[in-house]
């Protein structure tokens, strides 16, 4: 099955929020002066800072912390990364805590849209909100939770969106410091779960986790509505649909800002047309929820004449899911009416994996949307975990 632009029901990955205009912290207020070159003898996972905070939303954890960690760019550079850790509460089980590594959705490529900075009434906490329920979940099973920024949120640098290698390092970095937060004890049994742009990091995780942390044993993989099939459609729809939605106008910048980021020689400036550029400017600063509810009318032209897009599109289509191929058991879950990820782009890539052989489960959610991916995955992700546990075949590739 061929879908056409399947990226734009995503648009793509976008998660869509009601805020407020209030700007969250950042994790190094003054990020531009942050020295990291005295990270490059660390390896990666080592915890750079550490705070305690409240646990806010997540009623089942013990404890909660913000740390900084030193990971791995989209060169494989040192870079600072941050993220929170949620202990679960009681005594820790022989052998340590799982850990479940969360990657989250799009919130954007400022600063103040990394989700470890959310605050009530932040630009990021709708979606916080709807998170938290399902990582209580995790916390109430007895697991760890490690939920990193990725790259450049709320820490130095650009925030390189859906690169798929980057998300892959943050991710597994993320649950290396967590093995390094003493005095607790952590086992090296973990899972990664993520939705829409997160659902595409956990896909990523899947393929490369194994060998890129081999001290570690990945279980298994959960991704949610993941985004980024087909990922380099956006650019030729917006081309010839103008003038575009609105709505794709407040998302195709944070794809323009993150690809310049991950290569400074696809910068936007030289590609966008005038009108575009505002915005483009606009959403340097600004999350996806404050762009969606400020962005009156979109640009009626988003690139200049005969510019030539093929460096942009060759990215993008290196960073799709249709790149990888999850060697651990993963469970995809999608919602049939969802508006931003299009079920049938995800069911193809789910027949793809199963042409390879490989363990993955599909569930389709009737009348889900974006969100019911993971507002309705609690059960399915238990049944999931319980049956890779238990060392079941965990795959639906022949089921009817």
């Amino acid at each position: 099955m061929k879908i056409k632009y399947p990226i734009l029901k995503l648009v793509v990955s976008c998660l869509c929020f009601n805020s407020t205009y209030a700007i969250a912290s950042p994790v190094f207020p003054n990020n531009d002066k942050v020295q990291t070159s005295n990270i490059s003898s660390r390896t990666p996972g080592t915890i750079l800072s550490i705070k305690e905070e409240n646990i806010d939303l997540f009623t089942n954890a013990s404890q909660r912390f913000l740390i900084t960690y030193r990971s791995r760019g989209v060169q494989s550079e040192p870079i600072v990364t941050s993220g929170y850790l949620l202990l679960p509460k009681g005594k820790v089980p022989q052998g340590g805590w799982p850990v479940l590594a969360w990657a989250h959705g799009t919130t954007g490529v400022a600063d103040t849209c990394a989700p470890s900075g959310d605050y009530a009434d932040g630009p990021v906490h709708p979606y916080q909100q709807i998170a938290a329920k399902a990582l209580n979940a995790w916390l109430a099973r007895g697991y760890a939770v490690v939920a990193p920024d990725y790259q450049g949120l709320g820490t130095p640098g650009g925030h390189p969106y859906m690169n798929a290698q980057s998300q892959l390092y943050t991710v597994v970095d993320a649950v290396r410091a967590a093995h390094l937060l003493k005095p607790y004890k952590f086992s090296k049994d973990w899972y990664v779960m993520g939705h829409s742009q997160g659902g595409a990091a956990s896909l990523k995780v899947a393929t490369d986790g194994r060998k890129d942390a081999p001290e570690l044993n990945l279980k298994g993989a959960i991704a949610l509505a993941p985004g980024g099939y087909q990922y380099q459609g956006i650019a030729e729809y917006v081309t010839t649909h103008t003038p575009i939605e609105t709505g794709v106008a407040a998302f195709f910048p944070i794809v323009l800002l993150g690809a310049e980021a991950a290569d400074p020689s696809l910068a936007p400036a030289k590609l966008v047309s005038s009108d575009m550029a505002k915005v483009l400017n606009y959403a340097r600063n600004r999350c996806l929820s404050e762009l969606q509810s400020e962005l009156k009318a979109a640009p009626q032209t988003v690139f200049k004449p005969n510019v030539n897009l093929a460096p942009l599109t060759n990215y993008l289509k290196k960073q799709s899911i249709e790149n990888m191929t999850p060697i651990v058991p993963t469970l995809i879950v999608q919602g049939d009416k969802d508006q931003l990820v299009d079920y049938r782009g995800t069911y193809a890539y789910y027949q793809q994996v199963c042409k390879k052989q490989k363990p993955i489960s599909f569930h389709l959610i009737k009348n889900g949307d974006h969100r019911d991916s993971l507002r309705q995955s609690e059960l399915l992700i238990g049944s999931f975990i319980n049956s890779v546990e238990q060392g079941k075949i965990v795959n639906t590739c022949n089921s009817k």
